[in-house]
């Protein structure tokens, strides 16, 4: 819980209830000060964001893709316009062909229990 200045306790609940119907989103930070998660803030994923989405993966998230990891792009799972998050969670490295393939509307994406994502064409 947070304690206010008038000496009342916030549980977490009502902060984040508070700080979004003030319009204040959280940003988490890593020990350094760089931006790890920004919520709905920034659409773009930051460098540092990049970096560790990066050295989680050898090549592109797709399955049977060795396409190497610093060819990729890093991709929304969930598309930002959707209401995505820029964060560790929701970012994968793609390489330009499955970075198409997440937004072509003929194929849908399983991700598998490797963390690997299997792309299928709708028939």
């Amino acid at each position: 819980s947070i304690l206010t200045h008038t000496e009342h306790d916030l549980t977490a609940t009502e902060t984040r209830r508070l700080a979004c119907n003030a319009g204040i989103l959280p940003v988490v930070l890593s020990g350094a000060g760089q931006i790890l998660d920004a919520g709905r803030t920034r659409r773009l994923f930051t460098g540092v964001q990049r970096t560790l989405i990066k050295a989680r993966h050898r090549s592109c998230v797709a399955e049977g893709c060795d396409i190497p990891v610093a060819w990729t792009e890093i991709h929304h799972l969930k598309p930002w316009a959707d209401g995505g998050h820029t964060n560790l969670t929701d970012g994968v490295p793609a390489c330009n062909r499955h970075h198409h393939l997440f937004h072509e509307p003929r194929y849908h994406w399983r991700r598998q229990p490797d963390g690997r994502i299997r792309f299928h064409r709708h028939p």
